[in-house]
């Protein structure tokens, strides 16, 4: 079975070689590619996956898309790729070595799977939000499951190439919550599964810059305007490394 890695990178020259690395170390004897769609980028991240690709384990395919937004990124990406699995992931997260097995060892053995997903720990996020966090996360998500409603984050989740294309890929029209609203309509081709021990770990920088309770009520307000009222969602400032080709240093 065959897994493609579709990543949406803006401005990513900060984290997208720990990624990659991540990737790269993955104990899975299946095949697999990496998709990476650079989306307006002005600073060394194409350079930086042209080298890695270099070195790679893995195939790595670069795609470029001149519309601003994840959604639309992430749509490129995804169509790039040649997998039956499609998994989505971000720039900015790091990937344990058993992730790629899990994800094919669960579509094997489920054909009526059209979605599985994990838990996004988040990294540099300070001694008292790294501990809160994974509890008020997990809560929402068991709280989700129980009225039907998914808590998938763009950083962990994968889905069935043919079950993508049937409900038309991602609505490119959102700036956030895109990965919350194709979940949506993928779960009327087929099942939704969580599985708590596919575990992805993202940077906390949205988190640090804006303030977590500013971030949380971004992401509810806008989970109402998508998912409820089927309205565009806002745009989340981008971050300082995000603007013009600016750097900082990674987290850990």
């Amino acid at each position: 079975m065959k897994i493609s890695v579709a990543i949406p990178a803006h401005n990513e020259e900060a984290y997208i070689a720990q990624c990659l690395e991540s990737l790269d170390t993955q104990n899975f004897s299946g095949e697999l590619e990496i998709v990476v769609c650079l989306n307006l980028c002005t600073d060394k991240t194409e350079e930086i996956v042209r080298s890695f690709a270099q070195r790679s384990r893995w195939p790595i395919t670069i795609v470029t898309e001149s519309r601003k937004g994840v959604g639309w990124a992430r749509q490129t990406a995804c169509v790039a790729t040649s997998g039956a699995i499609i998994a989505s992931a971000d720039a900015d997260a790091i990937y344990p070595p058993e992730w790629a097995a899990r994800i094919a060892r669960a579509f094997a053995e489920d054909p009526h799977l059209a979605v599985l997903y994990g838990p996004v720990r988040l990294r540099g996020f300070g001694a008292f939000w790294g501990f809160v966090h994974p509890i008020l996360n997990d809560a929402i998500t068991h709280v989700g499951r129980l009225v039907g409603w998914h808590n998938v984050i763009g950083s962990n989740f994968a889905m069935r190439r043919e079950a993508f294309f049937a409900v038309g890929g991602f609505n490119t029209s959102l700036k956030a919550l895109e990965d919350h609203e194709i979940v949506r309509r993928l779960r009327q081709v087929g099942r939704v599964r969580y599985d708590a021990h596919l575990v992805a770990y993202a940077s906390a920088r949205r988190y640090n810059r804006l303030g977590v309770w500013k971030t949380i009520r971004f992401y509810a307000r806008n989970a109402i305007r998508a998912l409820v009222f089927q309205r565009e969602t806002e745009d989340l400032a981008p971050l300082p490394s995000e603007k013009e080709g600016g750097s900082k240093e990674p987290e850990s």
